[in-house]
């Protein structure tokens, strides 16, 4: 069975948002399209994702040189980077969606890569740099933002926008090739144009919900 895991890293909200709405279109397209298919949902804002902090680094050190000495929340704390890197691996599609913050991706989704892209696992070093251990395969990074950063007429503004770079990256790193993006922008900077966007955005979700 072919599982999609969709990694949500948007906040809790009552304002429409762009990038779940964009998703939600895409979702539903991709449910008719391979009804087969499991679906996991993942939202980082509804659970504390462990960051690589002085706890985290402490207990990899313990857990190496003297895991007797582990604490239970040690313990807990390692079960829970282990049980995201497994559920990783065990997906055969992945979709990120975010929205921009000051030119990047949020923190949450930082926090989650950080978490997965272990060594030897979804990649390993050689002379030459990493290579990728998830070959064949695919993932979608859905992006929204206000102003415009991926406008095909005006493409100067392709560098502001650190955020869709970084994942497509990790993506290589790890060995997938296949990566598309789908950005939902320049709503905010052009509100007359709002809905015409929020069409042809829709219309794409849609097609690669099919495709995907």
């Amino acid at each position: 069975m072919t599982t999609l895991l969709a990694i949500l890293a948007h906040p809790h909200t009552d304002d429409f948002s762009w990038s779940l709405a964009t998703f939600e279109v895409f979702l539903k397209s991709y449910k008719q399209a391979h009804p087969e298919d499991k679906i996991v949902i993942r939202d980082l804002f509804d659970e504390k994702v462990p960051a690589l902090d002085n706890e985290t680094f402490a207990a990899w050190k313990r857990n190496k040189y003297a895991p007797e000495t582990l604490s239970d929340a040690d313990k807990s704390l390692l079960a829970r980077h282990e049980s995201y890197l497994a559920e990783f691996l065990s997906a055969d599609k992945y979709v990120f969606v975010n929205p921009m913050y000051n030119g990047f991706t949020t923190a949450q989704l930082k926090e989650y890569i950080d978490v997965i892209a272990v060594p030897r696992k979804l990649f390993r070093y050689t002379e030459t740099g990493p290579v990728g251990l998830l070959k064949g395969k695919k993932s979608l990074h859905i992006q929204s933002a206000g102003g415009f950063y991926h406008n095909e007429e005006d493409p100067g503004h392709m560098a502001n926008d650190l955020g869709a770079p970084y994942v497509a990256q990790t993506m290589a790193m790890i060995g997938i090739d296949a990566h598309s993006q789908l950005f939902a922008e320049g709503y905010a900077h052009y509100p007359e144009r709002a809905e015409a966007i929020k069409e042809e955005v829709f219309k794409k979700a849609q097609e690669l919900g099919v495709e995907f």
